[in-house]
């Protein structure tokens, strides 16, 4: 389809600079006291440009097709010179035809009659006036197109590279998750709970949403909220109701769209690092809509005696998905203090 968009542009310019050609010299031909007036003179005008329009088209696409990618792809400037002289060359025979073979002959149309050198006329004239127009066009318009289309090639490259980057990062995020939920569920029936058989019902639900739903890049807000709290209540399990945790949703929450899965690692990383059965500082998770901006945060009191340093891929992941997804549409600020963990992310949709 672009490809004949192409064309018809190509056709449609050559046609308006053929029209504007015809236009102009049979207002020069009016203009002529001694010109016999009449269809057939106008008609003789129409192939009289026609006939010169060749000449143009010919060094625009010799240029185009042979020259350019020569001098500006592969770099092979001996032989673009060379080829330049065939087409300086086969210009000026193709000028010589069309006069001697073809206006002369058929048309009784003799552009050089009465010069002394008309040889060396119409070769100066292919020289001077198609050349440093026509030619140069040609290099021109190849050389902007072949820009676009490396710069179109990128663009594709880097959306196919990230594509592929988010597909990884999405499923380091999916079993780094799991696994920590896996421990939770594993103490509960090591200890014989009574609710383990709830906690692995909702680690089903986490995980059909993860496997069947959260697989697409992005999803809708109120479906991620739902994630959030399913993913509370399997937390409240495992503390065996000794957690305090805090989550409020205000807003149009069902007019958005929001990148699947992406704030699981911050609640996560508050439940993993954070004190939980301080009722005085609960978790505190809470997300607002407005004018077209999502405003997520999570605060937690740092659990001290926390013996797990390691910082997990979650963060880093996370931070990577933003830059990825939300380019220049997002601010994440972290307040890494000796007692509190705030995140505060802003994501603006619009």
């Amino acid at each position: 389809m672009k490809r004949k968009l192409v064309i018809y542009l190509h056709i449609t310019v050559w046609s308006l600079m053929l029209v504007s050609n015809i236009w102009f010299a049979y207002l020069r031909d009016q203009a002529t006291p001694d010109r016999a007036a009449g269809i057939l003179s106008f008609a003789k005008i129409v192939i009289i440009q026609t006939g010169y329009l060749v000449i143009p088209v010919f060094c625009f696409y010799c240029a185009y097709y042979f020259v350019a990618p020569q001098l500006f792809v592969a770099r092979k400037y001996l032989k673009a010179i060379l080829l330049f002289l065939l087409t300086v060359a086969g210009a000026v025979v193709l000028r010589y035809s069309i006069e001697y073979f073809f206006f002369l002959p058929v048309l009784s149309f003799d552009n050089y009659k009465g010069h002394p050198w008309p040889a060396y006329d119409f070769v100066e004239n292919v020289f001077w006036y198609y050349f440093p127009k026509y030619f140069i066009y040609g290099l021109m318009y190849f050389f902007a197109e072949n820009w676009y289309k490396t710069r179109q090639l990128q663009q594709e490259l880097q959306k196919e590279k990230s594509a592929a980057e988010l597909a990884f990062l999405r499923s380091q995020l999916n079993p780094h998750f799991l696994f920590n939920t896996l421990n939770d569920i594993y103490s509960l029936t090591y200890q014989k709970s009574d609710q383990a058989p709830e906690a692995v019902l909702k680690l089903s639900e986490l995980l059909r949403y993860m496997l069947r739903e959260g697989t697409e890049d992005f999803m809708p807000l109120a479906q991620e909220i739902q994630y959030l709290e399913t993913l509370i209540k399997l937390q409240l399990i495992s503390a065996k109701g000794n957690a305090y945790i805090q989550m409020d949703a205000d807003g149009a929450l069902g007019e958005y769209t929001v990148a699947s899965l992406l704030f699981v690692s911050f609640v996560e990383n508050a439940f993993k690092h954070g004190v939980l059965t301080d009722s005085s500082n609960p978790v505190s998770i809470k997300l607002v809509t407005d004018d077209g901006n999502i405003s997520f945060s999570v605060s937690n009191k740092k659990n001290q005696d926390q013996k797990d340093k390691t910082g997990g891929i979650g963060l880093n992941n996370v931070r990577r998905r933003l830059e990825l997804m939300y380019p220049d549409r997002h601010q994440l600020e972290i307040v890494d203090d000796e007692v509190h963990y705030n995140v505060n992310l802003l994501l603006k949709t619009a």
